[in-house]
């Protein structure tokens, strides 16, 4: 029993040993060197401010849309029959051509027999006439020879007083003539002409079919006559006039000229655009097709700034400036905007800028200009 108590208070005194044996090596050890002379660094392109008065375009992006764009209707019923082009989508057209004729054989024979009576109310009061009104005789014979039931009805003689007048009316002269005119005007709906240079977009009828007075028979778009819609910020309006000569370009490369012919009074609520539209003429084989994207450059304008990357502008509002190794923000505004920079005012020449995008910022990062 004795043993067994003495080797317990061995063994507790070598545990003892070894923790105090333990914590001497440890305080003994020597503490590492501090390197005083490193810290985080780093580099940054910058550039020191200065104003200088640049020449700039502005591009943006618009799309070609017609100048006319018309629904063409029919104004009377009747068999719709060939015209001078064929009456299919895409087809294309000139000003003035025939584009359908709508059947009219009976209106002719019932105009041309409305004429050949109105001859026969003529020769009964040209008698009266030469009697009664012998100064004004001739005049109505001229009429009487110049009406022709194939031909469009000649002007009505002007009358020189009331009397005649009421010898005109009483005898259905006037009455007749207004018919028969109303009846010729009537007859020219039955011939649709091109209103402009164009093309068909869509036809909703084929040569055949009947058609009755308000029937779409087709659309049409006008090709040589073109416009250009491009969205603008408004911040942006303040270089662009009305009349101004502009710059298309296509995405082949094809450039043509454009003039600004009006500018919208509203923000498009959805984009915070303001629509600009450019009348184009197209001329010669080259031109551009309603519905295609073109580059609209606007001319040049002198600007005074400082240019600066996009990317090195947070927000369209504030840049980093580099003051004692830290970055401070400095707010700034934006004069105009190019293709990759922006030209931007409201900050001191000679401050140190950032010049290029930085991911994040680290309070306790020293940050240079890169050498």
């Amino acid at each position: 029993m004795k043993k067994k108590i003495l080797y317990g208070l061995v063994s507790v005194v070598l545990i003892v040993i070894a923790f105090g044996v333990s914590g001497f090596l440890i305080n003994s050890k020597p503490e590492p060197r501090k390197d005083n002379a490193t810290h985080n660094v780093m580099y940054v392109k910058a550039e020191k401010v200065e104003m200088v008065e640049t020449e700039s375009e502005m591009m943006y992006r618009g799309r070609i849309i017609a100048f006319d764009n018309v629904s063409l209707a029919a104004e009377v019923s009747g068999k719709i029959m060939q015209g001078d082009v064929r009456f299919k989508a895409g087809q294309s057209f000139n000003k003035g051509d025939v584009l359908i004729n709508i059947y009219s054989e009976d209106v002719k024979a019932a105009l041309k027999s409305g004429k050949s009576s109105f001859l026969q109310t003529l020769s009964k009061i040209l008698p009266d006439l030469k009697v009664d009104y012998t100064s004004e005789f001739d005049k109505w014979n001229t009429f009487f020879n110049l009406v022709d039931p194939e031909k469009p009805l000649p002007r009505l003689p002007e009358m020189n007083s009331d009397k005649e007048k009421v010898f005109l009316a009483a005898n259905n002269v006037l009455a007749s003539y207004y018919t028969l005119q109303q009846q010729e005007i009537n007859l020219e709906r039955y011939t649709i002409r091109a209103p402009f240079s164009g093309i068909f977009k869509t036809v909703n009828k084929e040569i055949g079919a009947v058609a009755n007075p308000g029937t779409e028979l087709a659309n049409l778009i006008r090709s040589d006559k073109l416009e250009v819609i491009v969205a603008v910020f408004p911040k942006d309006l303040k270089w662009i006039t009305k009349g101004e000569k502009v710059e298309i370009a296509g995405n082949n490369g094809f450039v043509q000229t454009a003039t600004v012919s009006r500018i919208s009074g509203f923000v498009d609520e959805e984009s915070q655009s303001v629509n600009v539209y450019l009348t184009y003429l197209a001329a010669g084989d080259k031109t551009f097709l309603e519905g295609e994207y073109v580059n609209v450059v606007f001319g040049n304008t002198k600007v005074s700034g400082f240019e600066i990357p996009r990317e090195a502008v947070v927000n369209d509002s504030f840049v980093y400036e580099i003051i004692d190794g830290k970055l401070e923000k400095n707010p700034v505004q934006i004069v105009r905007r190019l293709n990759d920079t922006y030209i931007i005012s409201g900050i001191d020449t000679e401050k140190t800028i950032v010049t290029e995008s930085l991911a994040s910022i680290h309070p306790n990062m020293e940050y240079l200009a890169r050498p």
